[in-house]
């Protein structure tokens, strides 16, 4: 029965290949490391990432030089630990094990296990300190982990290890005595936790009941977190895909230790694995729904998930990570990669209409479209937001996360001005509260029709969050993406009795070189070039039923984080009027690759019905012609010629 992922012998094989094959997170482990050793750290998912941070010597494991309470959850995770571990497996150096001991006995003395007066405080999400049920399922973790990877120190003698195991009875009694709730993402990580101690810890006489509560609770959390598409119900790319590894794990755990889950635990493994596919773009980032980084390979993922489910189609779909060759070891590793290295990533759209996320993808052109649900706390006001990305170049994007702490950013970046969609009278969608919490009511998104075909793609969908003004406001949209003519027509639906103020916006790739234009009748007009790329984008506007006519578009400075903590100017181009009753806006795209030769498509009419809700449009693209009409029943689009 195995205590762990990989025997001693193979975490040595593992770190000699880390070292060769991953020289960059091979020397940031070091680095981790080496700056441990004296006391300095860098905490991932905090605003402060930019300098080592002393903590004192001995560490206070309490001290928070910024304004964020990430940093002091971050810290009591001790992510630092398993990076010591590694180190010590590459280069053997003893101050790598002596800094684990020192901080693992140092917080031990300064957290001792609490007496927390009621089950309300103690499960509570937010309360912040080390002892938060988050950070207890989190640190016992890191602890197993570098413990496993420095075991073959003599520095790790008898009275340690006694010490060590007693440390993780605390955590394991703790993590069973107060039990945060099986619907929120928190709960998979406390399971996790508890079912690593009682795998590890195996002969305690406790280990049978931490193991059987811990298996069982995370059943819960995959029944209760994990819709019928497969999609995890926070609807974010980032926690959908943390929770295949937080599920994961301990699944792959029971099956080496010799206490396997239920088939149906697998089958939704497996389930969950569509919707982190569908959101690779063809850069093999992912789209960024809700909370989530602007950059991510859920690619890494599939691997992952394929290794624990031994199935060898979806590792073929994934790529290569660190993580997998640290769970899987070096012979399993290599052969993952050979079956990688042969597969083409698949170009067919995929609905997920329960949830209400659509993607269309097609040999040139992927995109993401959002009709679903807030999804909770960690959801943004984005209704109708999309993404679009045509032949390899990013053109309208999602803005990442950025931060937890509450303030001006955490809010600009859930809001609906953050995102590729309308805002009405400057207001979000659904009331912003707090970082961790929307107000009511909460926007609900309708979708009508979705079609993706060898010609085109098409999403026609609206949302009620502005319905809850003094003065209702609709909001309805339609997407046209041509497969063969390079063509989008975005339709912007709106209706109100009284006035508004509009504010259609688009975030574009930070390199995005944008040229403000107009035609001779003052119609608005934009150009954007890439430096050192070929493709270029144009727009052109057709609206109707605004107020005196006038659709003004001006460039805007906006921003999109790439990780959490970080974040890059980018531009943002704006259209705003004024409007009462019915009015539509045609926003059309042209996209263009100059290396294809191909004289660019020209538009020869277009006609826009907001009474009738109707848009007929004509074009000629080389020697082809055609007329797209759409109305509420129908789509047609006939070519001439």
């Amino acid at each position: 029965m195995n205590d762990y992922y990989l025997s001693q012998l193979e975490l040595h094989r593992a770190a000699a290949y880390y070292a060769r094959h991953f020289p960059g997170e091979a020397a940031a482990s070091i680095a981790i490391a080496d700056h441990a050793v004296i006391n300095e750290f860098i905490v991932p998912y905090t605003n402060d990432l930019s300098r080592w941070i002393s903590l004192g010597d001995p560490v206070d494991w309490l001290h928070n030089p910024t304004r964020d309470p990430e940093f002091t959850w971050g810290i009591n995770r001790h992510w630092h630990m398993p990076d010591l571990g590694k180190a010590y497996l590459m280069n053997g150096n003893p101050e790598y094990v002596s800094a684990f001991i020192d901080h693992y006995r140092g917080w031990r003395k300064q957290n001792p296990v609490p007496a927390i007066s009621s089950y309300e405080e103690a499960v509570f999400f937010q309360k912040l300190g080390p002892w938060r049920l988050l950070e207890t399922g989190l640190r016992v973790q890191s602890w197993i982990s570098a413990y496993k990877y420095m075991e073959g120190s003599l520095l790790l003698t008898e009275p340690f290890r006694a010490e060590f195991l007693q440390g993780l009875e605390e955590h394991a009694e703790f993590l069973t005595r107060y039990l945060g709730s099986t619907e929120i993402n928190h709960a998979i990580m406390h399971m996790q936790g508890l079912f690593m101690i009682a795998t590890f810890y195996h002969w305690h006489p406790r280990a049978p009941y931490w193991r059987q509560l811990a298996a069982e609770r995370l059943e819960l959390c995959l029944l209760h977190q994990v819709g019928p598409e497969g999609v995890q119900i926070e609807l974010t790319t980032h926690y959908h895909n943390a929770s295949i590894e937080m599920f994961g794990t301990p699944y792959l755990l029971a099956r080496l230790s010799g206490h396997p889950f239920s088939a149906w635990f697998g089958d939704q493994l497996r389930k969950m694995a569509a919707f982190t596919e569908a959101l690779i773009r063809p850069d093999h980032q992912s789209t960024g729904a809700g909370d989530s980084d602007w950059l991510g390979d859920g690619r890494q993922r599939l691997t992952l998930l394929g290794a624990i489910l031994e199935d060898d189609e979806l590792i073929c779909r994934g790529t290569g990570s660190s993580e997998s060759l640290w769970l899987f070891g070096v012979e399993k590793y290599e052969r993952y990669m050979q079956l990688q290295a042969a597969y083409k990533p698949p170009t067919a759209s995929r609905a997920f209409p329960q949830t209400g996320y659509y993607v269309m993808r097609d040999e040139r052109q992927y995109l993401f479209f959002d009709a679903a649900a807030m999804g909770g706390a960690h959801g943004h006001a984005d209704a109708l937001h999309l993404e679009w990305m045509w032949k390899q170049q990013l053109f309208f994007t999602d803005t990442g996360r950025y931060t937890y702490e509450e303030g001006e950013w955490r809010h600009y970046f859930k809001s609906t001005r953050a995102h590729n969609t309308i805002t009405i009278d400057g207001e979000d969608q659904t009331p912003y509260v707090s970082t961790q919490q929307w107000g009511t009511p909460a926007a609900e998104a309708k979708t009508y029709r979705w079609e993706s075909s060898r010609r085109y793609h098409f999403m026609d969908a609206s949302h009620d969050g502005y319905t809850r003004l003094p003065d209702p406001v609709t909001h309805r949209r339609w997407v046209l993406l041509g497969v063969e003519v390079p063509l989008m027509l975005l339709v912007d639906w709106l209706e109100a009795d009284a006035e508004h103020e509009l504010e259609q916006r688009f975030h574009l790739h930070p390199e995005a070189a944008v040229e403000l234009l107009a035609d001779d009748a003052g119609h608005p007009g934009v150009s954007i070039v890439y430096p050192g790329s070929t493709v270029k984008l144009a727009f052109q506007w057709t609206t109707a039923g605004l107020t005196e006519g006038r659709f003004a578009v001006s460039e805007h400075q906006g921003w999109v984080s790439g990780i959490y903590g970080s974040k890059t100017e980018t531009p943002v181009l704006q259209g705003q009027a004024a409007f009462s009753g019915k009015a539509g806006i045609l926003t059309v795209c042209l996209p263009e690759d100059s290396a294809d030769h191909n004289e660019p498509l020209r538009l020869t009419a277009c006609e826009l019905d907001p009474a009738r809700q109707r848009v007929e449009l004509s074009y000629v693209f080389g020697v082809a012609a055609g007329t797209i009409v759409i109305d509420e029943a129908a789509l047609e689009w006939k070519e001439h010629g």
